[in-house]
């Protein structure tokens, strides 16, 4: 017997908020796992990962959603809350100081941003805000061709996994990192984040080729 639905919209959404919070933590242990060493237990528990909390919020609905044989999409809820809560958190992340381990590297660039060491840098967090804007408001307003159920859920994942994948290039260690400061390790180039985005992406590669394929997906008559 089936456990009322209400009930079972709280477990969706209980796994949505533990797997967030606990994927947001250990993707930052693992990207800064090597800088962390001998750090202060603070820094430990202080840093998570917008990337981490995705996936891991993802991993945590699907999970229960299998457990209590829920088959229906339930992204579309959390698209919009979750589109307007990153581009709010990235506007904090813009105006902290370096401390926040969001900065750019070095740019020479008109609109270099000063994170409080006097050296003008990427605003990066200004770049993502900007780009996720512009793929996801016609995204969420128009919809996806050959679109299904979860759709624009996906179309966030997607379109951050892929934002970050790209922007993180701008980002210590691929660069200069202020003084001071935790650097996050990489491996073949990339670091651990870039890594899950790419992870994630693959993931998402079927529906992916669905929007850019639509014709390929209409039913034969």
């Amino acid at each position: 017997m089936q456990p009322p639905e209400a009930w079972r919209r709280l477990a969706v959404a209980a796994g949505a908020v533990s797997g967030a919070a606990l994927g947001s933590k250990l993707l930052y242990w693992l990207d800064y796992g090597d800088a962390l060493d001998g750090a202060p237990l603070v820094a430990w528990l202080s840093g998570k990962t917008i990337v981490g909390g995705l996936l891991g919020g993802l991993i945590g609905v699907e999970t229960v959603k299998r457990a209590i044989g829920w088959t229906r999409s339930t992204g579309d809820t959390f698209a919009l809350p979750l589109f307007v809560g990153i581009v709010l958190g990235r506007l904090g992340c813009q105006f902290s100081d370096a401390s926040d381990l969001t900065y750019g590297v070095p740019t020479s660039l008109a609109w270099g941003w000063n994170y409080g060491d006097g050296v003008p840098r990427h605003p990066v967090s200004f770049y993502e805000i900007a780009l996720l804007l512009a793929f996801m408001v016609p995204a969420l307003r128009y919809g996806l061709p050959n679109a299904r159920d979860g759709d624009r859920f996906r179309a966030l994942m997607v379109a951050y996994l892929a934002i970050r994948l790209a922007l993180d290039f701008l980002k210590p260690p691929h660069g200069a990192a202020i003084a001071g400061t935790f650097v996050p390790a990489t491996s073949a180039g990339l670091t651990a984040i870039q890594w899950v985005c790419v992870g994630g992406l693959a993931y998402y590669v079927r529906d992916v080729w669905r929007w850019l394929t639509p014709r390929a997906f209409v039913p034969r008559t």
